[in-house]
């Protein structure tokens, strides 16, 4: 870590603490972060991280999921949990004098939950899925991701499906647990107003009782799928779009300047995608570019979602502005203009200690090199026209990318990434 404000202190059997002091903040967010997302399953239990996620919730042997509700009010503690591709996280943020409180509720959940109400929490996040199924927008992001991803865990949804949450049973979950929340695979992160040495001690205390293990070994390996097109019938208003093909790691050398690519492409109002197919053309209400950066992959995605006699045109666009950014460096007002943009929006980030706490979590589990605020400035500072240009040669050809389409009649939209 090169931020020395950044303190990691290593525990016996491998858990690890990271705790970051800031004396301006006037709270602390507490982060138990576990080494388990949907990538590390397996194929008949998909989604099992995060039904573990919802189980956390349902009760200790001490407090059942009232009382933990209670327990949380009663410290006046914003709490929340999450489950990504490659973490699972339970977190809360609250006045400092509540730490040793918090991280006593936080530690009994993730040492001993009781999987109380499994049957009814899995039909809970059954419904989740069918309310995910009502949203064509993130469809077509998923089915893109498992193009891009094609017979790799990563591109699967990080909830799974009805059919294998059905399918874990209590036993089931508790060999999930007692294999996967381990001592290597924990790591407790702190950030706000604290004393490192008060949250080092704290933790040691109350996570003794983490077993012994072996974290999960990640290699990604997509194999190129039949077609790099897929379309699926919904009878929906508007025609939802993804298209991408793989990016760079979330801890690459390359990272600002991808951000910075991105940026430039459909990161913001002034972006080339927003101006061209909303501003000048009014063709969708909604169209943007992202990056996914995971531990040893990551996938540079555009989304447009437009009327079904418009896409066409919007998707012949974005085509021509991905031809662009190969073509043509980007002039020094624009990379200005965008680095003024990305060095905003990171660093505001900052001020707050929920930011902080999952900058740390996040860099931890990719590997990223956790900077100062002044390095990450001069990281931005120092893309050029030269390293934009080469990653859009790199990862914008459009006849090694994939396409997504959810909507009311399938289109020949692929023939716009073959040239025709």
């Amino acid at each position: 870590m090169a931020d020395p404000n950044i303190r990691r202190k290593d525990l016996p059997g491998g858990l690890r603490v990271f705790s970051e002091p800031l004396a301006e903040a006037t709270s602390v967010a507490l982060g138990l972060w576990i080494r388990a997302g949907s990538r590390d399953e397996m194929d008949e239990v998909a989604g099992i991280s995060h039904l573990m996620e919802h189980m956390l919730f349902k009760g200790t042997p001490d407090m059942d999921a009232l009382g933990i509700a209670q327990a949380f009010e009663g410290i006046g503690a914003q709490e929340n949990a999450a489950t990504g591709e490659e973490y699972t996280l339970l977190y809360a943020r609250f006045l400092p004098e509540h730490l040793g409180r918090a991280l006593d509720i936080m530690s009994d959940m993730v040492l001993r939950p009781t999987l109380a109400d499994l049957e009814r929490e899995r039909e809970v996040i059954v419904e989740e899925i069918k309310m995910y199924e009502d949203r064509p927008d993130q469809l077509a992001d998923e089915y893109l991701s498992s193009l891009i991803f094609h017979e790799d865990p990563l591109g699967r949804p990080i909830i799974g499906s009805a059919e294998t949450v059905r399918g874990v049973d209590h036993d089931t979950l508790e060999d999930f647990h007692s294999r996967t929340y381990t001592a290597p695979n924990v790591f407790v992160v702190a950030a706000g107003k604290l004393d490192p040495d008060d949250v080092e001690q704290m933790v040691e205390e109350t996570l003794s009782g983490l077993p012994e293990g072996e974290p999960f070994v990640r290699e990604a390996r997509p194999t190129p799928p039949e077609s790099r097109f897929f379309f699926k019938f919904k009878d929906t208003e508007q025609y939802h779009v993804s298209m991408g093909s793989l990016g760079i790691p979330a801890k690459s050398e390359d990272r600002y300047a991808m951000a910075a690519l991105n940026n430039v492409l459909g990161g913001g109002m002034s972006s080339r995608l927003f101006q061209e197919v909303r501003e000048k053309r009014g063709l969708a209400y909604a169209v943007f570019s992202y990056h996914q950066g995971y531990s040893d992959a990551g996938a540079i995605k555009t989304y447009v979602g437009s009327t079904t006699g418009n896409v066409e045109e919007a998707v012949k666009v974005i085509v021509e502005q991905l031809g662009r950014a190969i073509e043509e460096e980007v002039e020094e007002e624009e990379l200005e203009r965008t680095k003024q943009q990305l060095k905003s929006s990171t660093l505001l980030a900052l001020e707050s200690t929920s930011a902080r706490m999952n900058r740390v979590g996040r860099g931890v589990i990719t590997g990223a090199e956790l900077l100062t605020p002044d390095e990450i400035s001069a990281r931005i500072e120092a893309v050029t026209p030269e390293d934009i240009a080469r990653l859009a040669k790199q990862h914008l050809r459009t006849d090694k990318m994939y396409l997504s389409a959810v909507g009311p009649k399938e289109l020949d939209l692929g023939r716009y990434l073959n040239g025709s």
